[in-house]
């Protein structure tokens, strides 16, 4: 699932069944962990663009487990720098309003 920041400085691509996700912003993402109602825990962040190879394995599972959930994702082009963090923000606010 992509949601976005009420602020619209984050988005965050997570799973809501087992609350792993990565959260994105300008030009950093974290791993970020949601634990039913607490505060998310976040991960060391990495600099966009992110080269997968080098980052650690669970970040790649997580990254992983998105893509295979959501197929659609625009998560690769955003880490991958092919695609702006405000393109992003920006489709996901067009999306929102096809509803």
């Amino acid at each position: 699932m992509k949601t976005t920041g009420l602020d619209g400085t984050y988005i965050d691509y997570s799973n809501t069944v087992h609350g792993f996700g990565i959260r994105v912003l300008e030009d950093r993402c974290f791993v970020v962990i949601q634990i039913a109602h607490d505060q998310p825990i976040f991960g060391h962040a990495h600099r966009i663009p992110v080269q997968l190879e080098t980052v650690p394995s669970h970040v790649r599972l997580i990254v992983d487990d998105h893509l295979m959930n959501y197929p659609t994702s625009d998560l690769m082009d955003v880490l991958a720098g092919k695609r702006s963090f405000q393109e992003a923000l920006d489709s996901r606010a067009k999306w929102k309003g096809r509803q």
